[in-house]
């Protein structure tokens, strides 16, 4: 009894000695600076000082490639062994847009260049409809007989379908023609840099309001209510990056409420594209989005807020990219999909928080005879921040959004009706049997429709990539236990589900 209470102080005595010093600590080590060196020199001195190599990100820089331009923890920084030290190395300098333009017309193309849009006296985009000066289009000799394309240099090419003498203007109303028919033998290209400046985000779509230019410096911010749901959203335009934060909230009275928010920033990105024709037939389609980065934080917070249901691609484009290839008006617009799924009964809350940052590519191929998918997961890491999830019965909270959501749209006809990079949190407590999740899910989708290069029944949808997260298990739960919510909300962003709604 004597040497079982003597055992008994001396774990007291070391308890406490322990708990006044913090000890024991692991060994405390030195973070070298790799600021400088190349990527592979710098991972050898971070693995030989006891720490480890975090995330890789590559970004634009007038350094070297392959150079390490930042580093995190800082240089001469104390931390514990096995640390990870997060890099960005530079992937060389920002590079200058650049094209190819080398086509052959139809023989009944009729070009009004650059240097001749002084005789269109209006432009009706909407019915397709121009009106030209008359004695202007005879003094210069151009055919705008029925039947013939009518090319106007970075506004439209239509074929004309009719022609009517309005005092001294000539109305000419147009039907839609495929590129191939305009172009029978040639090859397109471009290589152009999305960045957010004024100069290169030209407009933006807010509603109640019509189409704005925006400013640098001056946040592009508007909400609108749709549903329940009130939908609050703002951006920066901040020539390499542009911060956001979205905001969707559903009030109900009393305790009944939901929010979902999402904030981060996305950096600029590529769009590289390839398109080629031989007899008048689409030879090559290639349609990349390259260096698609950010740093997303996704978040909901429900509580008896029962059932929701939304798949909602805001019809409005936050950012418009438009630009001319040759002759050819070209748009990037940048949107946003939003995605719940939620049943949350009244005694029933939910909380959820997850960080993404990830370094990715989307892209599209077509050999003339299929296409494919391309793309690049790339690098990808998940915050875990919170994740808290009950009720008395079972509950399930998903929230998803796809951004930036970029269609490529050729001739005002849209040929990449979207690729995105999409993020989903979710999370689920059931009883029988019981178990808690809490999941993240990162992924790259698109669709596409070929029509307008005359291959009319090419049209669908791809996955790029998937990385799910497991963020928490617990109870008895299932090898698989994703929940009808989860797995409507994930089908959702993948372009998989037919329905949409505000409601």
């Amino acid at each position: 009894m004597y040497l079982s209470r003597f055992l008994l102080s001396i774990c007291l005595l070391v308890a406490v000695f322990l708990a006044a010093t913090g000890c024991p600590c692991p060994p405390k080590v030195t973070v070298p600076n790799v600021i400088g060196r190349t990527q592979a020199e710098a991972e050898t001195l971070i693995t030989d000082a006891g720490l480890t190599v975090g995330v890789v990100t590559e970004v634009f820089n007038s350094s070297p490639v392959g150079q390490v331009i930042s580093q995190d923890p800082a240089a001469d920084a104390q931390v514990a062994e096995g640390t990870a030290v997060d890099l960005e190395v530079s992937s060389g300098p920002w590079e200058p847009d650049s094209s190819t333009f080398d086509v052959e017309l139809a023989p009944d193309a009729v070009m009004v260049d650059e240097a001749n849009l002084d005789l269109l006296v209006d432009s009706d985009q909407e019915n397709h409809v121009y009106t030209l000066n008359a004695a202007e289009v005879q003094s210069r000799g151009l055919d705008l007989t029925a039947g013939n394309i009518l090319i106007l240099h970075g506004i439209a090419v239509r074929r004309i379908a009719s022609v009517a003498q309005e005092g001294d203007n000539l109305v000419i109303e147009t039907d839609y023609v495929p590129l191939n028919e305009v172009i029978p033998n040639g090859t397109i290209e471009w290589d152009y840099g999305v960045e957010f400046t004024p100069e290169k985000i030209k407009s933006v779509e807010i509603p109640g309001v019509g189409i704005i230019y925006p400013k640098q410096g001056t946040p592009i911010q508007f909400s609108f209510e749709m549903g329940e749901f009130t939908y609050d959203l703002q951006a920066t335009l901040d020539t390499e990056v542009s911060t956001f934060d979205f905001t969707v909230t559903k009030d109900l009275g009393g305790s009944a409420s939901a929010r979902f928010k999402a904030t981060g920033d996305i950096k600029r990105f590529r769009s590289r594209d390839r398109i080629s024709f031989q007899g008048g037939q689409l030879q090559e389609f290639g349609h990349e989005l390259n260096g698609m980065q950010g740093d997303v934080t996704l978040e909901l917070v429900v509580a008896a807020s029962g059932q929701d249901v939304v798949n909602l691609e805001l019809p409005i484009t936050i950012m418009k990219v438009p630009f001319v290839i040759g002759f050819i008006p070209v748009e990037l617009n940048i949107k946003i999909q939003f995605v719940i799924n939620a049943s949350v009964p009244a005694d029933g809350s939910a909380m959820v928080k997850t960080n993404f940052v990830y370094n990715s590519d989307l892209g599209f191929t077509y050999n003339g005879v299929d296409m494919s998918a391309g793309g690049r997961l790339g690098s990808i890491t998940f915050g875990q921040e919170t994740n808290q999830t009950g009720a008395s019965s079972a509950i399930a909270a998903n929230f998803g959004i796809g951004f930036p959501r970029v269609e490529l749209s050729i001739l005002l006809d849209s040929v990449v009706p979207w690729a995105q990079t999409a993020f989903l949190v979710g999370g689920t407590y059931t009883f029988f049997p019981a178990c808690q999740t809490a999941d993240a899910l990162f992924l790259g989708a698109g669709g596409y429709d070929l029509g307008l290069f005359g291959l009319n029944l090419l049209s669908g949808r791809v996955t790029f990539f998937q990385e799910k997260k497991e963020l928490l298990r617990a109870g008895d739960c299932p090898e698989e236990s994703k929940t009808i919510e989860a797995y409507d909300a994930e089908a959702a962003l993948l372009g998989g589900l037919p329905w949409e709604t505000g409601e």
